[in-house]
């Protein structure tokens, strides 16, 4: 009797420790379970906010690959304008050069010319000097600059003859002007006191520096001018020809009313 009460004491002892077992196996399936759906769950978290960022680069990767191509073009445009302005910058250093050149023969021309308006000056003067002398006469200068029209202002076309002071010519021959000073050949002229003061200094064109130092019975009118020269040859020759004349500025000039 009591062996059988012991074997079904033992039993259910078994029985109770199985069912623990059963138990603790199926929390730990539980604790498992969660722990697995826990790791999916993360994982899934890990997964989706990885293909977020990787997103997001390859969008940001994107735009600095079409900003790359941006200024990669500008790059290229900006090569492309310094390339054109290196070939303009080429191109007026040429025709700096060219115009150098050009300055430096138009300034050796000027100079050439400016030799040649003294020698022409200065022959008209010999040839007005050269014949007979009056009793009296200054001296006449030898031209030593060229002429220079930022001193003068133009007056016009004026009517231009010669005499000589002789006493065909003059009634004597004593060479005093109307202005009471010696005659100068080649710088002595005679003009309209109406128009121009004795004194006046003018540049006439194939004559040259004159000063208004004289009158005469036929020279009337504000563009009408008589040049001497002690030649009547050379007076003849020069007859009766129209000349461009210049004031030389800051001379005294009297208009008539």
């Amino acid at each position: 009797m009591s062996n059988g009460s012991g074997d079904i004491a033992m039993q259910i002892k078994a029985f109770i420790n199985r069912r623990m077992d059963l138990i603790k196996e199926k929390k730990r399936r539980k604790i498992f379970f969660g722990i697995a759906i826990a790791g999916v769950v993360i994982a899934g978290g890990i997964w989706l906010h990885s293909r977020f960022v990787i997103n997001d680069y390859s969008i940001k990767l994107a735009q600095l690959d079409a900003e790359n191509e941006k200024l990669l073009a500008q790059r290229a445009n900006i090569e492309s304008q310094i390339a054109e302005i290196e070939k303009e910058k080429s191109k007026a250093n040429d025709e700096l050069l060219e115009r150098l050149s050009e300055a430096e023969l138009v300034a050796q021309n000027n100079l050439y010319l400016v030799e040649q308006n003294i020698k022409l000056q200065n022959f008209v003067k010999e040839a007005a000097k050269a014949g007979v002398k009056p009793q009296n006469y200054g001296k006449t200068e030898e031209a030593t600059s060229a002429v220079d029209y930022s001193k003068l202002e133009y007056i016009g076309e004026f009517e231009g003859t010669a005499y000589t002071p002789t006493v065909e010519e003059c009634g004597n021959n004593l060479g005093y002007t109307a202005s009471g000073k010696p005659i100068i050949a080649g710088v002595s002229v005679a003009v309209d006191t109406t128009y121009w003061k004795m004194g006046t200094k003018f540049y006439i064109e194939g004559l040259g520096y004159v000063v208004a130092m004289d009158t005469g019975s036929a020279i009337k009118g504000k563009y009408r001018f008589d040049y001497a020269v002690f030649d009547r040859d050379y007076a003849k020759q020069l007859g009766r020809r129209k000349y461009s004349v210049y004031l030389v500025k800051d001379e005294a000039v009297e208009e008539a009313k």
